[in-house]
């Protein structure tokens, strides 16, 4: 049997699934950048240029560097420690074994079906992570005296100038 067109079927369904996670996986990069910088870095009154700089300085790192700052800050011990090293274990996966370790899967449909799964779950993981961290930024930003309304309009500002409301 000529396994050609369902392995580029496959190739499609596993690249268009793949784009979608990895999406989610540098958002979480980005917002795990923010909240180290935001949170243990900066003063409490910090110039847009001591910002702008440290966020620089904190977006080059990796998903792997920025986890093992937090749990430094936070602690050993702490839960999302914990779940930060499972999901830059995944993020490893996904982005650097993925296609080396996991290519025969696209022969036969039960080893694709999984591989789809995990990276499904990577994907909701990313998502979930994004929503923990942008609401620990939120509680900061109000324990620091930042007016919870003035948090919701520049986020609804934000989002204006991405969908162009």
């Amino acid at each position: 049997m000529n396994l050609q067109p369902v392995v580029a079927q496959r190739v499609e369904r596993l690249c268009s699934l793949l784009g979608s996670a990895l999406w989610q996986v540098q958002g979480v990069e980005e917002i795990l950048a923010k909240y180290y910088a935001i949170v243990f870095k900066l003063s409490d009154s910090p110039s847009l240029e001591e910002i702008e700089s440290e966020f620089e300085r904190n977006f080059a790192h990796t998903a792997g560097r920025l986890a093992g700052l937090i749990r430094k800050q936070r602690g050993e011990q702490d839960p999302l420690a914990a779940r930060l090293s499972t999901f830059v274990d995944e993020r490893a996966w996904l982005v650097h074994k993925l296609r080396r370790k996991d290519y025969l899967s696209l022969r036969e449909e039960i080893g694709f079906d999984s591989v789809l799964a995990r990276i499904q779950r990577v994907e909701v993981e990313a998502e979930q992570l994004i929503e923990l961290f942008h609401n620990l930024l939120i509680d900061h930003f109000v324990s620091i005296g930042v007016p919870l309304e003035h948090i919701e309009e520049e986020h609804e500002k934000a989002l204006r100038e991405i969908f162009r409301k």
